[in-house]
């Protein structure tokens, strides 16, 4: 009787690589950005220093790798909840309070964003990827206070690229004092629907 071959083992890459950047996620959540390196992050995600060095062979490559994972999930977390909402103007304030420390998973988002806008200011590698998120989300913005604008919602003499960078800067403006408990979610709601009934069509 003939022996069956042992299939190879099949590795999604992708998933592997999500796997090492949240485990990133989780090391400067936990410990800060300082205590990110190769053999904590081993640790951290369950693999061998092998295993991970397979994907990046160097901390600023696995920093990297963790701030491009930020980036997609923001992107897909804006995404859903800009699916639920029927006007642009829903959406572009869904959009804004998605990207803020408002409950538990988006408070360690922010926290681990903190900390790479701080070495992104060290790292042209971090700025390139930070220059490419804020561009496209700048984009997305811009698009709904346009389609706003059409909509009737806002005001049609308003420059919507300069309306979303106004508002991009009020988000991140009000992130760290919501972190340390300065704003409530219910008083971060108040101020950016205070913030958007300026903008509306008379």
């Amino acid at each position: 009787m003939r022996k069956r071959r042992n299939m190879p083992k099949i590795v999604d890459h992708d998933a592997r690589r999500r796997h090492i950047a949240e485990a990133v996620h989780r090391v400067i959540h936990a410990r800060g950005m300082e205590s990110v390196s190769l053999r904590e992050v081993a640790a951290e995600a369950g693999m061998s220093m092998g295993a991970v060095q397979y994907y990046v062979t160097t901390k600023d490559q696995m920093l990297l790798l963790a701030l491009e994972r930020i980036a997609i999930w923001i992107g897909e977390r804006v995404a859903a909840v800009a699916a639920d909402r029927t006007t642009p103007l829903d959406v572009l304030r869904a959009a804004i309070l998605e990207l803020l420390p408002l409950d538990e998973e988006r408070r360690y988002l922010n926290r681990i964003g903190l900390a790479f806008q701080a070495s992104s200011v060290v790292s042209e590698d971090q700025a390139a990827a930070m220059r490419a998120g804020y561009a496209a989300l700048l984009a997305l913005l811009t698009d709904q206070i346009s389609a706003a604008q059409s909509a009737g919602q806002l005001a049609a003499h308003l420059e919507a690229a300069k309306e979303a960078s106004l508002l991009y800067a009020f988000a991140l403006g009000i992130v760290n004092p919501t972190l340390v408990g300065h704003y409530t979610p219910d008083d971060v709601a108040a101020l950016l629907d205070h913030h958007l009934s300026r903008l509306r069509a008379e």
